[in-house]
């Protein structure tokens, strides 16, 4: 596609949305013969039909399905270079900002978040997602999401990342476990079954041997969608797991558990707010991750 053509990327995102030629046009505010003529065009690029006539409007193609996202894409990030030179007042936006959470943050940080942003901005909305990301630089520069809350990210990356808040990492158990009582021992920690937070797109737990190289030799039980969903399990067996020191003490007195230091070092784990650089110096973006900051501020942790 020549630069001389990607005015026909909306047209395009308008009529898969819309599945219709009229209300396309409406959308776009141009005439139906506007864009019968772009989507003439664009078959043409494309060497495929891209949709076909049905009662209501039209259908798009195996390839228009396959093309979309790319293009939705692309219209996204350039509206976003239009907006991020546009003044943002969070007194009248309707944005609705995307925010994928791990599980232990999910339930402390985003309702505290969830009412500071309604004290500044009460049209502004937001679409909390768990942590299911297998290319988190692709769906941050996709914008699939606007913000990520997660652990560091591990190894090179163009992603921006800012420590919201360091925790300590704690074995928990249930509070009557017949063989933990006041600490653990690596040896008494490996011998035990496992309930873990799972990294569902590997196969792997959030925490692993490139945190704790003990961590490798767990015999994992259990791997749950969250911290949440790991303390009924670990509440009502002898498994075992580990989580902040925080998550267990705000849900002990709901679940009999009780929390014991790790049995090797380096148990600190930093919480990070994660962003694509391209997004740094947008107002909005930015003031969303001012609402963030100031939240972690307030919010004990």
């Amino acid at each position: 596609m020549k630069s001389t053509e990607l005015n026909l990327i909306p047209i395009f995102v308008a009529i898969f949305e819309e599945r219709s030629l009229s209300k396309a046009a409406v959308r776009m505010d141009i005439s139906q013969p506007a864009v019968s003529k772009a989507l003439k065009r664009l078959r043409e690029i494309y060497d495929d039909p891209l949709f076909h006539r049905n009662t209501s409007g039209v259908e798009p193609t195996t390839f228009a399905v396959d093309i979309y996202p790319a293009m939705s894409a692309a219209l996204k990030n350039f509206s976003s270079t239009l907006s991020a030179s546009r003044e943002f007042d969070p007194k009248t936006s309707k944005r609705i900002f995307s925010i994928a959470c791990v599980s232990v943050a999910s339930y402390t940080l985003i309702p505290a978040l969830i009412l500071q942003m309604r004290k500044e901005a009460p049209k502004i909305a937001l679409e909390i997602h768990p942590l299911f990301t297998e290319d988190m630089e692709a769906d941050l520069r996709l914008q699939r999401y606007d913000l990520i809350i997660d652990m560091r990210p591990r190894g090179r990356t163009v992603l921006k990342t800012e420590v919201l808040y360091s925790e300590e990492l704690k074995v928990v158990c249930s509070a009557n476990h017949p063989r933990l009582s006041d600490g653990v021992t690596v040896s008494e920690f490996l011998n035990e079954d496992h309930v873990v937070v799972a990294r569902w797109q590997a196969r792997r737990s959030l925490l692993n041997a490139e945190d704790f190289p003990e961590l490798d030799k767990r015999n994992i039980i259990v791997r749950a969608p969250g911290a949440v969903e790991m303390l009924p399990i670990i509440a009502g067996s002898d498994m075992i797991g580990i989580l902040p020191a925080s998550t267990i003490n705000d849900f002990s007195e709901k679940y009999d558990v009780k929390a014991l230091p790790m049995p090797f070092g380096g148990s600190v784990q930093d919480l990070c707010a994660i962003w694509h650089p391209s997004r740094t110096s947008e107002n909005a973006h930015r003031w969303l991750r001012k609402q963030l900051f100031k939240v972690v501020k307030d919010v004990e942790l």
